[in-house]
């Protein structure tokens, strides 16, 4: 399966991988953050609530619209800009966002928790491109240091643009965005509207590898199902094979694991016609654990649609999980990031992501290279609606989240509102 959008874990000095085993015994992580994990003790990053939150803020997408979102690419600029918020109020965000945070934060925690998120997102040639824009007003001067952590430790850039022009700050922005992005996204935004002194745009693309690829000549053209009576043609992937498979009564929904490569697996849930929301309320109340945990292994006869969906989804509206605070609040005091005492606040901010899944894998599945259904065989298509997790194995964190409802439609700006 290859998937592109958006929000991690490094062993650097003061902190401790998340990539790791939780169970396993680690040492202190940090002097001054000293976040601690013993064994079996929780994790020091969890960003399912985080994610759920997001999912359950967002506006209904219009009929026929998917939807995709990255909840940890997401996270990498909140932690870049809270670390330059007064020191009271990170430790409430952090929290906010899924991390277990004990303890003073000394002057290098910003650095680690970036360099920390960066290891968790793997690194491209797990498929994953992903990254941050802040556009700054130019009549506005950055910190050095600001500059210097947002580029090396959040693989984010700082650009500086003419917002008292909004026609020229447009053209900027498209510009950076373009090059950034290396042509996969051209223009974001129509409108730009003032007051604008701060607009973040963060992206997630993930094409990855199946860790068992599916033969392309085997794909066909079949029926999709987009509600009662209504059918689209999309290519179908196919492959007989046993897969980690159960049915949940509770979720209306069989659910199908498929790895990819790096440690990624992708949670597939098929609800019974007409129960895709059932299915969508009860994922968004059950314990993620429940996902990780190996399946049985069955034999089904697998098709499975291809296909590639951007979405793009404005921000700056939505709060943070465990509280009333706003992701970007007005009250949010950024003067840590320009050297003149400027009111400075995120006043837009998009979230750009892109899942493409095809045929490319890793491994041939040698055993099972030829379709030769057997007697009897059970058939698992996914030719209706159906949601799905991407997730980091080692720290099982949320690398992406949606659902698809239509495979053929390029819904660019779905989720962006004015």
């Amino acid at each position: 399966m290859a998937l592109s959008i958006l929000f991690l874990w490094l062993l650097l000095p003061g902190l401790v991988p998340c990539s790791c085993n939780p169970k396993t015994p680690l040492t202190e992580i940090s002097n001054m953050s000293r976040i601690q994990v013993i064994q079996g003790a929780p994790p020091l990053f969890n960003n399912q609530k985080f994610a759920l939150s997001l999912y359950k803020q967002l506006p209904e997408p219009r009929i026929g619209r998917n939807l995709i979102f990255s909840p940890l690419s997401i996270i990498v600029p909140l932690v870049l800009l809270i670390f330059q918020n007064k020191p009271e109020a990170q430790h409430q965000v952090l929290q906010d966002l899924g991390f277990r945070v004990t303890g003073a934060l000394d002057t290098k925690a910003a650095m680690q928790y970036g360099k920390l998120l960066s290891t968790l997102l793997h690194t491209e040639h797990c498929g994953i491109h992903t990254g941050s824009l802040l556009f700054i007003d130019k009549t506005l001067k950055p910190k050095e240091t600001f500059l210097a952590l947002a580029n090396s430790s959040y693989n984010s850039d700082v650009v500086l643009v003419s917002f008292g022009n909004h026609g020229l700050a447009r053209k900027q922005i498209d510009s950076a965005i373009d090059a950034k992005t290396h042509g996969k996204v051209t223009r974001l935004l129509r409108n730009l509207k003032p007051p604008t002194n701060l607009f973040l745009v963060n992206y997630n693309f993930f094409k990855g590898k199946w860790k068992y690829s599916f033969n392309p000549k085997y794909t066909v053209m079949r029926h999709f199902s987009l509600g009662p009576g209504i059918v689209t043609l999309v290519p179908m992937m196919q492959k007989i094979a046993w897969f980690q498979l159960q049915y949940f009564s509770q979720m209306h929904s069989y659910v199908l694991q498929l790895p990819f490569t790096c440690r990624i697996s992708g949670v597939f849930f098929l609800p019974n016609d007409g129960k895709l929301k059932d299915c969508e309320e009860a994922l968004l109340e059950q314990s993620f654990d429940t996902w990780i945990q190996p399946f049985p292994l069955k034999k089904r006869w697998l098709f499975f649609p291809k296909f590639s969906i951007p979405v793009a989804l404005r921000l700056e509206r939505f709060k943070h999980v465990n509280s009333n605070l706003k992701l970007f609040n007005k009250h949010m005091d950024l003067s840590g990031i320009t050297l003149q005492k400027a009111p400075l606040r995120v006043t837009t901010a998009v979230h750009r992501a892109e899942l493409t899944v095809d045929e490319d894998g890793d491994e041939k599945d040698v055993s099972h290279s030829q379709i030769q259904p057997e007697p009897g065989l059970a058939v698992l298509h996914f030719n209706r609606s159906f949601l799905l997790l991407i997730l980091d194995e080692a720290s099982n964190s949320l690398l992406f989240m949606g659902k698809v409802v239509n495979p053929s439609r390029v819904n660019m700006n779905s989720g962006l509102g004015p």
